[in-house]
């Protein structure tokens, strides 16, 4: 397989110059700076009008499109930033277009393969199968990533169950998540319908490799949804820890409440301005009145600490 990338055309033999010599396909791959040679390599080319027009335009989500002599196919890739980026391929029997606005460290990795393996580089299916490899590939080790950042999570949720900071970086990766999950789940369903389309450039030799792709992108919709399950999890847990300890805080606050109460009602009975107290004129009616209430909400104390609701971590109940 001839492998251009990039490449500047002549005006005369547009095409020519890069045909298949023999049995062999060729893959050509551009970027928005070779732009303009893409329009020119298209219109001379027998490429139906829309399929030309999406490896222009692009899409939005993942696609497979096959035309009459061709198939096109909207991939996207996960940059390990997060990002996705949107490759786009064109495919026939002879010759493999691929398309991406900027460059990527993707196509390098396609061509060393191919260069490795030039047994393989024979027809578009194989170079249709590295593009989907390596991007299967790139979404598994994002999966890693999340994974790593959410038994982060969860150890923050612990240590400081208070911050906020914690519910904001859940709902950011929910909804990354789900920006994720729309995008494998169509690339899974596009990867499908290669797998049973019945395309001569996708041979018998082809088939297991896009098989096993589309099982690595069935692993990564699963794991998606399990991480959004665990992030909710995570989140209820912050909630149940945050409820926990405002119980602890009012339990305290109620006993502390508790043990005061009959210190001032004593208090309130020594402060009436009757006339016939006997305790009003006795000489040791204040300290008596202070060790009484001392030893009321010592005696209280100790009934609550018998009874574990003072002091004690555990929900002893008697």
């Amino acid at each position: 397989m001839a492998i251009e990338q990039n490449f500047r055309l002549t005006v005369d033999g547009t095409y020519k110059r890069h045909a298949p010599a023999g049995s062999q396909s060729c893959w050509l791959h551009f970027t928005a700076a070779a732009k303009p040679d893409l329009e020119r390599l298209l219109s001379s080319l027998s490429v139906h009008p829309l399929a030309q027009q999406r490896l222009m335009n692009g899409t939005d989500i993942p696609a497979f499109d096959e035309y009459e002599g061709s198939f096109f196919l909207s991939l996207f890739i996960v940059r390990p930033s997060g990002w996705t980026a949107n490759v786009r391929l064109l495919a026939a029997d002879r010759y493999m277009i691929s398309y991406m606005d900027e460059d990527d460290p993707l196509i390098g990795h396609v061509k060393e393969r191919l260069l490795d393996h030039r047994d393989q580089a024979l027809y578009p299916g194989y170079v249709l199968y590295h593009f989907l490899d390596l991007a299967a590939i790139r979404f598994l080790q994002v999966i890693d990533q999340i994974a790593d950042r959410i038994q982060a999570l969860e150890r923050q949720v612990f240590a400081t169950p208070f911050a906020n900071e914690i519910g904001r970086e859940i709902y950011r990766m929910k909804t990354h998540l789900h920006e994720l999950r729309q995008i494998a789940e169509a690339q899974e369903e596009a990867i499908k319908t290669i797998r049973h389309a019945d395309l001569p450039y996708i041979n018998e030799e082809t088939n297991p490799y896009i098989e096993e792709v589309a099982s690595r992108f069935g692993r990564v919709t699963a794991a998606l949804d399990a991480f959004k399950e665990s992030l909710s999890a995570i989140f209820d847990l912050q909630l149940s820890l945050k409820s926990d300890h405002m119980n602890v805080i009012m339990k305290t606050l109620t006993l502390v409440s508790v043990i005061f109460l009959p210190m001032t009602f004593i208090a309130g009975v020594y402060g009436m301005n009757f006339a016939f107290m006997p305790e009003l004129k006795w000489r040791y009616g204040y300290p008596f009145a202070l060790l009484l209430m001392a030893a009321v909400a010592m005696l209280i104390a100790l009934y609550f600490k018998r009874k574990g609701w003072w002091g004690e971590t555990g929900t002893k109940e008697k």
